[in-house]
């Protein structure tokens, strides 16, 4: 009986064990190690036995998962040379995106770097703001906005879910924090909404110590444990750590993540990136 083998599969595969763990493995492919775990034993079933000798603190591979290696690597390369020739050929172009500035720093840049190696013809112009702003310009400005909005919003290709998160320093006792100092965007951004209103909620007593557009001048404050901030969970950055009920701190709403094209731009090359970033981002893959 012939079994076909899973691209995905073998993806995951190799991201564990070029990462040498599942956790790195699932960091790298942007998923949660459970999923990630899921797809290696996926992989094992089909192969009819173990790839991972999972009693060594870092998995090393077993013979067979050596032996699988070697295949999953050209598997991997002539599938993406596949689709590149036969799906991408006839992209190309400017393409105008919109998005949210964690996306941009956090996740964009290895995707697109990507996208390039398949789409050598299409460039791409960026730039970051809030929802609200991006989407008043999609068609205008934008081809497509990239953007997280209100879990079940309703509009746009919903590609992920989410949820928003506190985040601070080692150094910070936000449950000692009689009056909770806090960093935060502007007020057009959602997570701050949020925030102040999970706290009004909970009564418990605030200030806003500090306001900036940048993601990484708000990073760099409450790295000095002098604030908390509000931050997407999956693009949570390294250094800071996730603050919970624990500390004394309100439950943050989900929210989910959409894909916006302008609706009369119909160019392959916004065609080929919206299609790119609905895969690689897509629930699933978080």
């Amino acid at each position: 009986m012939h079994t076909s083998i899973d691209i995905d599969l073998l993806r995951a595969f190799l991201a564990v064990a070029d990462g040498g763990s599942f956790t790195a493995g699932a960091r790298s492919l942007n998923r949660t190690q459970s999923a990630v775990s899921m797809q290696i034993k996926r992989l094992e079933d089909l192969m009819g036995g173990q790839l991972f000798d999972r009693r060594m603190r870092r998995p090393k591979l077993t013979r067979q998962g050596e032996m699988l290696a070697s295949y999953a690597r050209r598997m991997i390369a002539l599938n993406d040379e596949t689709l590149m020739r036969v799906r991408n050929e006839t992209a190309y172009g400017m393409v105008r995106i919109g998005i949210n500035e964690d996306y941009a720093v956090r996740l964009l840049p290895d995707l697109l770097s990507r996208f390039a190696l398949t789409h050598p013809n299409v460039a791409i112009e960026m730039e970051m703001g809030f929802r609200s702003s991006l989407m008043d310009r999609l068609g205008t400005v934008f081809d497509i906005v990239l953007a997280i909005q209100p879990d079940g919003a309703g509009n746009g290709e919903v590609i992920r879910r989410g949820r928003a998160v506190w985040v601070g320093s080692q150094r910070h006792a936000a449950q000692s924090e009689e009056v909770l100092p806090l960093a935060l965007h502007p007020a057009e951004c959602q997570f701050r909404q949020a925030a102040l209103a999970a706290l009004d909620r909970a009564k418990r007593k605030w200030r806003i110590a500090y306001v900036s557009q940048s993601l990484a001048a708000l990073e760099a404050v409450v790295a000095t444990g002098a604030a908390i901030m509000v931050t997407n969970l999956q693009t949570l950055p390294k250094g800071l750590v996730a603050l919970s009920a624990r500390d004394g701190l309100p439950a943050l709403p989900t929210f989910e993540t959409a894909l916006h094209r302008a609706p009369r731009n119909g160019s392959s090359a916004v065609a080929a990136l919206a299609r790119f970033l609905g895969d690689e981002l897509k629930d699933g893959s978080a």
